[in-house]
């Protein structure tokens, strides 16, 4: 066999064979990582969750100065001990209740932007609107352990309101409870009063379990053990209420709703019992006025 010159030995090489092997590939696609289990001795069973630590402290702090500025000055500016000389009219009672509940609710929604933000808006890639909603703790939980985690809350906060007032009353501490205040306001404007007490009771537990237990509890303990992030929520849970009469027993229920969100995960039966605690305050109230 001869070869002509130029030749050599290889087969010819087509355009679109040169095409073919020269055209770049595309990179492979990008896939997260796998999240390694979560240390259950830390995170129980609420896991690690879709948010980080910084933008658990960022989000706080944006939700928690205005917020507690806010009660401040609406301390500062209606004080206490004020309260007028007569009951508000009918009419004016039915208006400014309507108002005040409004109000209330908006108010109280604040606390669910900094959730909502990290989980519809601002949500790391790879992780669904599901993902950051069960980990916010709306998710299922079995009803036996529901159903213990609840009453044993329940007797362990109940418990701790008769011992606070008994210390109260036997030490006889100046001390006012925002359950006190709405008492001798209810007096004089009771359909205000029952608009107050309606958000407390169906506006509140809802917003305030989705803060302080969904989003910054469970934020929290990506950065610190979880019996710090328990007592650190509980206090700034405390601290919101601009409650110092109740300071204390605010500090307990704070307590006994982060345990339960870490021992569950879910954020219902937290959410359950601390809507039963303002619900008996309300009857409270309501019981006082009828006599």
């Amino acid at each position: 066999m001869t070869l002509s010159p130029g030749d050599t030995g290889q087969p010819p090489a087509y355009p679109e064979q040169q095409s073919f092997a020269q055209a770049p590939y595309p990179p492979p696609a990008q896939y997260p990582a796998p999240q390694p289990p979560a240390d259950a001795a830390r995170y129980g069973r609420v896991g690690v969750v879709t948010w980080t630590f910084a933008q658990t402290l960022i989000g706080t702090a944006i939700t928690l100065v205005p917020w507690v500025l806010f009660i401040v000055a609406s301390q500062v500016l209606v004080p206490q001990g004020s309260t007028p000389l007569k009951p508000l009219p009918r009419e004016v009672d039915i208006v400014t209740a309507v108002v005040t509940f409004i109000f209330s609710a908006v108010i109280e929604a604040v606390f669910l932007i900094a959730p909502a933000v990290y989980v519809f808006w601002r949500r790391a890639p790879g992780v669904s609107v599901r993902d950051g909603l069960r980990a916010l703790g709306i998710r299922g939980v079995g009803w036996g352990s529901a159903i213990v985690a609840f009453f044993g809350g329940l007797i362990v906060v109940f418990a701790a309101s008769f011992l606070y007032s008994a210390l109260i009353q036997n030490l006889n501490l100046p001390l006012q409870t925002n359950a006190e205040t709405l008492q001798n306001q209810a007096r004089y404007a009771p359909i205000t009063t029952m608009a107050l007490l309606a958000v407390a009771v169906l506006v509140a537990p809802f917003c305030e379990e989705l803060f302080f237990r969904g989003y910054l509890f469970g934020g929290l303990l990506r950065g610190m053990p979880a019996w710090t992030a328990i007592v650190l929520s509980s206090l700034l849970f405390a601290i919101a209420h601009g409650d110092i009469g109740s300071f204390a027993l605010l500090l307990v229920i704070g307590l006994v709703l982060a345990v339960m969100r870490w021992r569950l995960g879910s954020i219902w039966p937290g959410m359950l019992l601390h809507a039963c605690n303002n619900a008996t305050a309300a009857i409270a109230i309501f019981v006082t006025l009828s006599h």
